[in-house]
């Protein structure tokens, strides 16, 4: 037992420092990290206060026909010379298949490899609130930050890369309000 003077200030100080901690832990609970290599998947949930429910699928992130058209669009695009800025649309002239249904109530992230040369995540929302979230790309065993853009509410979301990621870290990964004509952010 610890009585009076400094000891009782320990105390007080102990007892703050455990009470922050004890706050804290929600908040890093909710924001656990999704490793991915090619040919992996994960299912996603979040809970209505934020919490996130990870549901690896190693090895299961296998082709459609629409993840197949938008790869060869997207890898046949001249990269760019810098992030963009925002999202775009893929083509509407009927090239790229109608998009398998999607899950409610889950985010489902599939990354492939396109042929060894370039890399791709497919991120399909089933919520009705946009997803956001922030990436980490390992190359040989430099580690480094991605940009990556909103995925809007009810629909797929693509990410390309013109080179190989040898594994794909997704974190922060959050739901919030976006509507039609709001901008796509990337970041």
């Amino acid at each position: 037992m610890i009585a009076g003077g400094r000891g009782l200030k320990m105390v007080r100080v102990l007892l703050a420092a455990a009470a922050f901690l004890l706050g804290m832990t929600p908040a890093l609970a909710q924001s656990p990290t999704i490793a991915l290599a090619p040919g992996d998947a994960a299912a996603v949930r979040v809970d209505p206060g934020g919490a996130v429910a990870i549901t690896p699928e190693p090895g299961r992130a296998q082709w459609t026909p629409y993840e197949l058209a938008a790869a060869r669009h997207l890898s046949g695009i001249p990269a760019p010379d810098r992030p963009e800025p925002y999202a775009h649309d893929l083509p509407s002239d009927g090239s790229i298949p109608p998009p398998p249904p999607l899950e409610r109530g889950v985010v489902r992230f599939k990354f492939h490899s396109i042929a060894g040369r370039h890399s791709l995540l497919v991120i399909a929302n089933g919520y009705e609130r946009a997803i956001v979230y922030r990436a980490r790309m390992t190359e040989g065993d430099r580690t480094r930050p991605t940009d990556v853009c909103l995925v809007v509410p009810g629909n797929h979301g693509f990410e390309h890369w013109p080179h190989p990621i040898d594994r794909l870290e997704i974190y922060d990964l959050r739901l919030v309000d976006w509507k039609e004509g709001d901008p796509l952010p990337c970041a």
